[in-house]
């Protein structure tokens, strides 16, 4: 009988993860360099970051906060990538400990949720491929090993080397 694999779902697990790394290493770089507030002061965000400042709701949190636009900017850039970078972390736990089944597969689905949520389908294929993997893990079960006594060697019942006809 033939031994019963997870490759595919290593596989996709894997495929989303190089994925999530490269994403998450990119905007950690941009996040936590002292760059990106210069960035977001050059001429080609001043159109929205004017159509931000028109909004009541950022107004008014600009206003409690005691932030500008651009280091409120640079906080959520910054929240978002700690975020990304635990969704991560779940995700490779996640892909470490697939011989439990049921753990990997909520830790993948927690993975996908936040992920899903976090970045309103810029990423769908990341979470789209760990929510098919947390899927297969709740579905796919390991056959049972069905013990077979007919054929099974005890010391009542060697193991006959060879057969001898009369």
């Amino acid at each position: 009988m033939k031994p019963f694999s997870r490759k595919v779902e290593k596989i996709l697990a894997w495929i989303a993860n190089v994925i999530m790394i490269l994403v998450t290493v990119l905007l950690s770089l941009g996040a936590f360099s002292s760059q990106l507030a210069t960035a977001f002061k050059q001429k080609e965000f001043e159109p929205i970051l004017y159509n931000l400042l028109q909004d009541p709701g950022v107004e008014s949190l600009l206003k409690s906060s005691g932030l500008d636009i651009v280091s409120l900017l640079v906080l959520l850039v910054k929240v978002y990538t700690i975020v990304a970078i635990v969704a991560l972390l779940l995700a490779l736990i996640a892909s470490f400990t697939m011989k439990a089944r049921i753990v990997s597969g909520i830790l993948f689905l927690l993975s996908a949720i936040v992920i899903g949520v976090m970045t309103v389908g810029i990423l769908l294929p990341v979470y789209l491929l760990y929510f098919i993997v947390a899927i297969m893990l709740f579905a796919r079960k390991a056959p049972k090993d069905p013990i077979d006594t007919d054929f099974t060697q005890t010391p009542e019942k060697p193991e006959i080397d060879r057969l001898e006809y009369l």
